[in-house]
């Protein structure tokens, strides 16, 4: 036999294929899905070649983003992409690279260099990146005590807002719940089981403890029991603990629902809807609310009311030290503790 490696040494099953594209997030396949088709048609415009892509080209699409941003698939153009829009398109160019044998390829040097100097522009005229607006405990309060409790809308959507809230989830870890499998009652309350989120992608899972609230009307386990008697009474047994409801107030499996077909299972784009509804209903300001609004707001309030920063930093499964959180803790401790007390 000869050392050296042979054609069915490089080569892997559909079936080994499919697990290695199974451990990558949905949330990254789609997104790295519509970046590569904006890449791809943006070539074909300008004649320039996608895979293998050199180093020049990765430069000149990343200067087209910051310019007017990607191009759409009817030709338009999405205005002028943020530089954490430009950086994901990049990885999601170089990814599909590795993907297909050129791994190292293209060279991103010309490209990171526009991308840091778009982040210098940004900066000097002000402009900084959208954050989600964190809810206040009041806002749930508004929110929660806008959704009618005798509907089945109404019913999920209260559970929604203060399990999310105080679980500081991640909308794709709210979303993946299912009814059965993943609660646990417990005699303080009730345990939820994250089974993967954005920091665990070895999938070993977290459980949270969800304590009774002080208020009986933003109780997340008062609110969650009602909302699991009034789904098992229309469909019992297992499956997702947030479900579509059209506008007669039907679920999956009722007569004469009329939702789009699919798994059954509410979508994290339909979290941010839910929430901004409801946010209009009570009189809060919709204005930068998102799904993430919940996880932010549940991490500033939790901070706000006293409590340990590295307990609220497990509770939200934030990795050790993350930045995105303790943005969170100074933006609620700016106006907390003044450094200059005293001082003027």
């Amino acid at each position: 036999m000869t050392g050296g490696a042979s054609e069915l040494d490089h080569t892997i099953s559909a079936a080994t294929a499919q697990r290695i594209a199974d451990a990558v997030p949905r949330n990254t396949v789609r997104a790295y899905a519509a970046d590569r088709a904006a890449f791809r048609r943006w070539c074909a415009l300008v004649g320039r070649t996608p895979l293998p892509a050199t180093a020049e080209t990765a430069a000149e699409y990343t200067r087209f983003l910051a310019d007017g941003g990607a191009l759409r698939a009817d030709g338009r153009r999405s205005g002028p992409a943020a530089p954490r829009s430009i950086d994901r398109a990049l990885s999601a160019i170089r990814t599909e690279h590795r993907e297909n044998g050129y791994g190292g390829l293209p060279d991103l040097f010309g490209a990171r260099r526009i991308l840091t100097g778009l982040r210098k522009d940004r900066a000097e005229r002000g402009v900084r990146d959208r954050q989600a607006a964190p809810l206040s405990v009041e806002d749930v309060r508004a929110m929660v005590g806008a959704c009618d409790p005798g509907t089945l809308a109404g019913a999920r959507d209260r559970a929604l807002i203060a399990l999310g809230f105080s679980m500081m989830v991640r909308r794709s870890e709210l979303v993946a719940l299912n009814a059965i499998g993943d609660l646990a009652d417990r005699p303080g309350g009730v345990e939820v089981l994250i089974r993967a989120s954005k920091t665990d992608q070895e999938a070993i899972g977290d459980t949270v403890a969800v304590h009774y609230g002080s208020s009986p009307a933003t109780c997340p386990v008062r609110l969650l029991g009602a909302w699991r008697e009034r789904l098992a009474g229309v469909r019992p047994g297992e499956g997702p603990l947030w479900v579509p409801i059209d506008q007669r107030d039907r679920m999956p499996g009722m007569a004469g629902y009329s939702g789009k077909p699919g798994s059954g299972r509410l979508s994290g784009q339909a979290v941010g809807i839910i929430l901004r509804t409801a946010a209009a209903r009570a009189g809060v300001s919709t204005e930068a609310v998102t799904a993430h609004s919940l996880r932010v707001g549940g991490a500033t309030a939790a901070y706000q009311a006293g409590n340990d920063p590295l307990k609220i930093a497990r509770r939200g499964r934030w990795k050790d030290g993350s930045p995105v959180f303790l943005r969170y803790i100074r933006d609620a401790d700016k106006w907390k503790h003044d450094p200059m007390d005293g001082v003027l």
